[in-house]
């Protein structure tokens, strides 16, 4: 009797400590998605599996992981399943996407992708990642985020793009990225083959980092993309947005274009699943990705948050996904290794 009065005990308090850790874990990841489901009155469970990770292959703090917070409680809401957002960054998001690829595919878990991250990843001929698009499937792209030249707020030296490029081609300018060949690092390739001249690199592991170091003065300048500068307001001084116009959500922040420079760079971003995903999941997923993307509310604070919201769906994503290809093999040599 007494063994079993301390082996319940024991029951009792691993229970306590597992449900304890679980909140915890709820509250780190932010989903908020129990409360939108509840409050949208639906029911869990009619998706093929009662429970859905929504992987980001980045640590937190950069655009990939807001993007899959932000978006895992309407797609929790329009899926009929709980979903749960963990993030595992490691090697440019190839750490996180082979876990992927060696997840069952029933349906259980699904992980946000950039490009042209993956792209320089998979194409580069020293590199031994063992796989390429053929190894996923290409569900919904949700954004495509321009990139952007961004300095401390309290910048002296130049004030906006025209000054900012005089002062680079008489001096030398360091400029900092997410990380070598990631789409900071292909923008800053793009800008040195039309201008002429070249910026001293400095390669960070993610976008905490390069914000960290560029907002302490320890780089010139920062290359991000415009969600991030929206959501870091006045603790940065956006400089010149790599685009053909201005940026709806900073547009007081001058263009590459309306400088003379033409060159257009973003970062895009989407859904994709391993390859061999059970139909009825992919099927479901497709439906609910279309509602959430589609959602109003959703949409509204996505602008609130400089989010463009760009969505292509199923082969339609996949064809654009080979275009991309194409594309970035045109200007591999240029990047760093």
């Amino acid at each position: 009797m007494k063994k079993n009065r301390l082996l319940a005990a024991a029951l009792c308090l691993a229970m306590a400590l597992t449900t304890g850790c679980s909140q915890d874990k709820k509250q780190e990841t932010d989903t908020t998605a129990a409360a939108v489901s509840s409050a949208a009155g639906e029911e869990k469970g009619s998706y093929p599996v009662p429970k859905l990770t929504f992987l980001c292959p980045s640590d937190a703090g950069g655009a990939m992981d807001n993007n899959t917070r932000f978006l895992a409680p309407y797609l929790e809401k329009h899926l009929g399943a709980s979903v749960d957002v963990i993030n595992m960054g490691g090697s440019a998001c190839w750490v996180g996407w082979k876990h992927l690829t060696e997840s069952p595919t029933d349906g259980s878990m699904i992980s946000y992708a950039n490009f042209p991250n993956m792209l320089t990843g998979y194409l580069d001929p020293a590199a031994s990642i063992g796989m390429d698009r053929t190894n996923f499937e290409f569900l919904a792209l949700y954004t495509s985020d321009d990139n952007i030249i961004m300095a401390k707020k309290d910048e002296t030296r130049f004030k906006d793009a025209k000054e900012f490029f005089e002062y680079a081609k008489n001096n030398i300018v360091t400029i900092g990225t997410a990380g070598a060949r990631t789409d900071d690092a292909v923008a800053v390739a793009m800008l040195e083959k039309e201008l002429g001249f070249e910026f001293q690199h400095v390669h960070y592991q993610n976008s905490a980092e390069g914000f960290a170091a560029v907002m302490g003065g320890h780089i010139d300048v920062l290359m991000g993309n415009v969600s991030e500068a929206v959501n870091k307001g006045e603790e940065i001084m956006p400089v010149v947005v790599l685009s053909q116009e201005r940026s709806e959500y900073l547009p007081d922040v001058q263009c590459t274009y309306e400088n003379d420079i033409k060159v257009a760079a973003s970062s895009s971003r989407g859904v994709i699943a391993a390859k061999g995903l059970d139909p009825a999941a992919k099927e479901a997923l497709l439906k609910a990705l279309k509602a959430t993307m589609e959602d109003p509310d959703q949409l509204a604070e996505a602008k609130k948050q400089g989010i463009a919201v760009t969505p292509i769906y199923g082969d339609d994503f996949e064809q654009w996904m080979e275009q991309q290809e194409e594309s970035i093999k045109g200007i591999f040599d240029l990047l760093d290794e």
